[in-house]
């Protein structure tokens, strides 16, 4: 199971890699809609980073146009 670093369950959906090579992934929370954007180094999960990695290697790369919200310093 992954989480943000607000401990909220997150669903990923896609990822995406900025320019500075930084990771972000897209995921809806605790089974909201919205579709919100969360670093990749922000994520925790039950068994660690193994988990976190082998999750970001299954998704696909977001599809260029689609509007998300990045959470930075706000809860889930």
């Amino acid at each position: 199971m992954i989480f943000s670093k607000f401990g909220c369950k997150l669903n990923p959906v896609s990822k995406s890699q900025d320019a500075s090579g930084r990771t972000w992934v897209q995921a809806t929370a605790d089974g909201s809609p919205d579709i919100r954007e969360y670093a990749a180094a922000d994520l925790k999960a039950d068994d660690g980073l193994g988990e976190i990695n082998q999750a970001l290697a299954q998704l696909p790369f977001k599809v260029v146009g689609n509007k998300v919200e990045r959470r930075r310093q706000t809860p889930c």
